[in-house]
Order: structure tokens, then sequence, then C-alpha cells
């Protein structure tokens, strides 16, 4: 069964043609599942040349067999589960730009309806410089969108893996933001001390039988930043316990979780002790994926 991109591809065209190296490389990620085969296929290109958008349809002359071996490995990555990002190189998150690579968590778009849930809260005590904490930071995503937004403050960004924190001191680099974003090595909040006005994270929260059944690109991230335990809520049980000890009068946490994990994590923040009260964060399409809670005033 022809598909309909097959259908368009020419028998006599230069193989290494522009358009014969899109059509060709969008059926192959069509036959192995890709849902948006054809304008995968086409930024994998534009990688490959360094060219954006119009400028690849704008080349006339056929990239060369050199360079059409190298797209056809790559896409063949693709196929087989590698994730898209990886095999960019970035990642769109808050309307930036990221540098990713394998072993390095992937920044993802309902990530971000947790970090404007946190700018919210936060902002009104914005008038002074803000003590801010990005848990678990990966590419330093979170930590470079809370500095962007709020000029006053300053973030922290933990992270275990040594492997992140190259990734995220490139990405803090490249928004010139090495003033107000520093990088600590460590475990959760363990690495810092108060009092913080804002912890922001987006623990690992898949619990550990379901990490195999994940997508194969999913299974391709670092299996320390999906695996929750037998749960899903190691992590917040360790965040909400320590964010007591660190979270200043009326500082906020947010995190981010599974939709079926709200009322859990919720439970855990009202048997903390030091919440005083917290508000669901729903996801573009309205479904529960974290939560946003304020530290008691005394």
């Amino acid at each position: 069964m022809t598909s309909k991109v097959g259908r368009l591809l020419g028998p006599t065209e230069d193989p290494t043609s522009i358009r014969r190296l899109i059509l060709s490389g969008a059926v192959r990620l069509e036959r192995a599942g890709v849902l948006h085969a054809r304008h995968e296929a086409e930024w994998l290109l534009e990688r490959l040349l360094n060219v954006r958008g119009p400028e690849l349809y704008l080349r006339q002359e056929p990239v060369g067999s050199k360079l059409a071996q190298i797209f056809w490995d790559t896409l063949e990555q693709r196929a087989q589960g590698a994730p898209l990002q990886y095999l960019l190189g970035q990642a769109e998150f808050y309307g930036l730009s990221f540098e990713v690579a394998p072993g390095v968590f992937i920044p993802r778009p309902e990530t971000e309806r947790v970090v404007t849930s946190a700018l919210e809260a936060l902002r009104p005590m914005a008038g002074r410089r803000l003590r801010l904490l990005d848990a678990g930071t990966g590419t330093g995503a979170i930590a470079v969108a809370l500095a962007r937004q709020l000029e006053a403050c300053v973030v922290v960004g933990v992270e275990l893996s040594w492997d992140a924190l190259r990734i995220a001191r490139r990405n803090i680099q490249r928004y010139k933001l090495m003033d107000r974003v520093w990088l600590v090595h460590g475990h959760w909040l363990d690495a810092v001390r108060g009092p913080l006005d804002g912890v922001v994270c987006n623990p690992p929260y898949i619990a550990s039988a379901e990490l195999d059944r994940l997508p194969a690109d999913v299974r391709c991230e670092p299996r320390q930043s999906l695996d929750g335990g037998p749960d899903g809520l190691n992590a917040f049980r360790e965040l909400v316990a320590a964010a007591g000890g660190v979270l200043a009068p009326n500082g906020v946490l947010a995190l981010e979780c599974g939709e079926t994990q709200v009322d859990a994590v919720r439970e855990l923040l009202q048997r903390s002790g030091w919440a005083q009260r917290s508000g669901v964060v729903h996801d573009l399409a309205g479904r529960p994926r974290g939560l946003v809670a304020r530290r008691q005033l005394f």
C-alpha cells in the first residue's frame, strides 16, 4: 500500500534533491508510525543544512551523497524511536530554544503551565529581589524561563546529573543569565538553604512498573528523570517534606504531576503542616497536571 506522501515521489528525480529526500524520508517515518512525518523529515534536513523554513525549498542544488547519507542515518534513528529533540539537538520551551542531548531530560509543553502558574503566584512579591529554586533543573529551561520573566530574581538550579549540568550551563550562557542563574550539584532541596521565595519542580512521577510501557522515544530519556518509584510519588514525598524547611513565609511550591496524582499530592501538602492552601494547575486540554501551594505566614 502506497502512502499519500509516497504517491508524490517521481521515479527519475535525483535521490539527493531536497524534495526527494523530504518525501522519501516522510514515507519512512510514516511507516514507523511517526505522527508528523513530513514535518519531522523537514526539520531533520533543515538541521543538517543549517537552514530554516522556506530557505530549505529555495535551495535548488542536490545535497550530494555524503550529506544525504547523514540525513538517512539520522532519520533511521528517529524511525527506530530516538527522540526528535535529541536528533535536532534542541527543544522549545516557553518560547525559547534550549540545547538538549542524550542523557538529559527533554523539557515539555505541560511544564510551561506549571511555570506560568508559579509566576502568577510569585508576581505579587516581585517588588523585591526574589530567591527561587529550580529543583532538578535538567536543561535549565525552568530556571531560564523564571529568570527572564522576573527580572529581579535569582534562581538556583539544582541537578544530580553532571551531564545535565553541563547542558544547563550552556543554555544559561546562551541567554546571558550567568549572573542570576546559578547551578548546584545536589539532590532536590538537600543542596540549598532557605529562605526561598519559590521552588518549582517537574519531578519524576512515572510508576516504576509503567516505565517499560512508555513510548520508545520517552524510554530513551534518563531513567532517573522518569522513575517515581512504586507509586510514582517518591519525589513528591521528599519535596513536600523538605519544602517546609526552606520556603520563606508566603513562599510558593509549584509541582508538576500526572493527572491521576493530583489528589495524592494535595493530601501530602495538607498533611505537611506548612502548606496554607494549594491550587490545581491544568494543561491546555483542561487536565489537572500540577499543584501550586503557599507556605503559611506564621
